[in-house]
């Protein structure tokens, strides 16, 4: 099978060489267009989850820092670890602020 590609400067000279392309017999599962939308023609949906991502990343970073915090207090009390983990306490904080923004 042969391979032919062309440059086109706009959507609409793309369609119609799609066009003639068909009329001439090439199947249209043969046919391919990639576009940068440079024209706009393209007026898709947008997400909004990008947009929730960032407050919803903020707010499991604060509950997860919460919960680290807690479990290193936790740890604090058992009698003779409490100074070993004061020095560690923020490992906890940390990776409980890290899994929470995940």
């Amino acid at each position: 099978m042969k391979t032919v590609t062309g440059l086109f400067d706009n959507y609409d000279d793309a369609a119609d060489a799609v066009r003639e392309l068909e009329a001439t017999g090439v199947p249209h599962a043969n046919i391919s267009i990639v576009a940068n939308n440079s024209d706009d023609w393209y007026e898709g949906d947008r997400s909004e989850a990008a947009e929730d991502a960032g407050a919803g990343a903020g707010i499991g970073a604060v509950i997860g820092g919460a919960g680290g915090l807690l479990t290193g207090l936790g740890v604090m009390a058992i009698p003779g670890v409490g100074p070993v983990v004061a020095a560690g306490l923020l490992a906890p904080t940390a990776t409980g602020v890290v899994a929470g923004a995940v």
